[in-house]
């Protein structure tokens, strides 16, 4: 300020200087004075950002580190360890976690090798796989497998990798975690343990209502056969009867796709239900010794009609009951015959329902070898012989081949069922 002050004293006091150079020389000096005033300013105002800022970063410093310190900590307590394979330079990088599942000192350089030592025998095809795929997918995948400590203890871990790639769409950084699982498998083994008791329990007790509703229906079904029935076992012929002919028949292609495990169990359950319509013929229709007149038998052919409606009420509740909707089938068209010949509906062939095509063949040959009050018994030869002679008038011609072929195992059955 002394030399500026001196430098206009100087201007003021010489002759030669004019009015002009005094006032170019006041504004230069003015507008210095305005610089220096902006620039220590401005200086101040970083200075005190610059330690602003760096305040800012040495608390985003400590944060950093305190995160990755609960990063470590929570991959320790959840048994988790990371992987990081560099595809440029070819190196693996192992988390300390990770060296503390394989039981490990961490010292020990890591490497594909070291890792694939660990892996369980049984484990090491599937597992060499996923490694060599690594290196050319491009899509991250997760899975479980088991390693084997140096101490012989078997751990299961699960493994998870993602990758990174560059701008052509190769990898070049692998990376992922691997976790010990073993102690989540033990708890799974378990639950699935009790699980699977838990479904015998539940199938047992179904079974158990299942078999005492089979009972009950039975025992309405022998009350209503017992009107008519002298042998008392007739029920329990003809559903075998059923079943043995429905198994013999599952050989025939045609019918291999539509007689199943499940069919065979069902027709057995359901074909008692045939006739379960005639509770609702008067005695002195359904006993009559002699040949029925056109309106008595007009009046028993309403059975199957009864025992359909019967069926199709108890099972609006339960649409899905295979047992129920067979059993519909049965009672309504059990009287159908192959050539169209037969009633309510006259269906002929393929159209009436299998399970109705199989239940007459057994009924009758189980009439024909049972006394009635309208009939002797007949021997096994001349039932078989009677049932023959309506092959593809009233009965399915594939299924009476079959009968025929296996009829040793009906007159078997026939006998062993008193």
């Amino acid at each position: 300020m002394k030399n500026r002050t001196f430098a206009l004293q100087e201007i003021l006091s010489g002759d030669k200087r004019s009015e002009t150079d005094i006032k170019v020389y006041a504004l230069e000096s003015f507008a210095k004075e305005i610089d220096y005033q902006n620039q220590t300013e401005l200086l101040t105002k970083l200075i005190l950002n610059h330690a602003t800022i760096t305040k800012q970063m040495e608390q985003l410093n400590r944060e950093l580190v305190h995160n990755r310190e609960m990063l470590d900590e929570a991959q320790e307590i959840a048994l988790l360890g990371r992987w990081d394979i560099n595809l440029v330079d070819s190196s693996m990088l192992w988390s300390e976690s990770m060296y503390a599942i394989l039981e490990i000192n961490s010292s020990i350089p890591a490497s594909s090798d070291l890792f694939f030592s660990f892996v369980h025998s049984d484990d090491l095809e599937q597992v060499a796989s996923m490694f060599r795929d690594m290196f050319t997918m491009t899509k991250s995948w997760a899975t479980r497998y088991r390693l084997l400590m140096k101490s012989g203890k078997i751990k299961w871990v699960h493994v998870r990798f993602r990758y990174k790639s560059d701008d052509k769409g190769n990898p070049i950084h692998l990376y992922g975690t691997i976790q010990d699982v073993t102690e989540l498998k033990r708890i799974e083994d378990e639950l699935e343990k009790h699980s699977q008791h838990l479904e015998e329990l539940v199938e047992e007790k179904v079974q158990e209502i299942s078999a005492s509703q089979m009972a009950t229906i039975y025992a309405l079904i022998k009350l209503s056969e017992s009107r008519d029935d002298d042998t008392g076992a007739h029920i329990e012929r003809t559903a075998s009867f059923c079943r043995l002919l429905a198994e013999q028949a599952r050989l025939n292609p045609k019918y291999k796709e539509r007689i199943d495990d499940d069919f065979i169990k069902t027709i057995y359950k359901a074909s008692p239900l045939h006739d379960i319509g005639k509770v609702g013929i008067p005695d002195s229709i359904l006993l009559k010794p002699g040949k029925l007149t056109e309106d008595e038998f007009a009046v028993m052919k309403t059975h199957v009609l009864l025992g359909y409606e019967t069926l199709a009420k108890a099972g609006q509740d339960y649409d899905r009951n295979a047992f129920l909707k067979m059993g519909m089938d049965i009672a309504l068209y059990h009287h159908e015959k192959w050539n169209g010949s037969g009633y309510v509906h006259g269906l002929a062939g393929n159209d009436i329902p299998i399970s109705a095509r199989i239940i007459p063949i057994a009924d009758v040959y189980d009439a024909l070898r049972s006394k009635r009050v309208y009939k002797e018994a007949f021997s096994h030869e001349k039932s078989v012989d009677i049932i023959s002679a309506d092959k593809g008038s009233h009965f399915d011609p594939d299924l009476i081949d079959a009968f025929v072929q296996h009829q040793d195992q009906f007159e078997s059955l026939y006998l062993s069922i008193g």
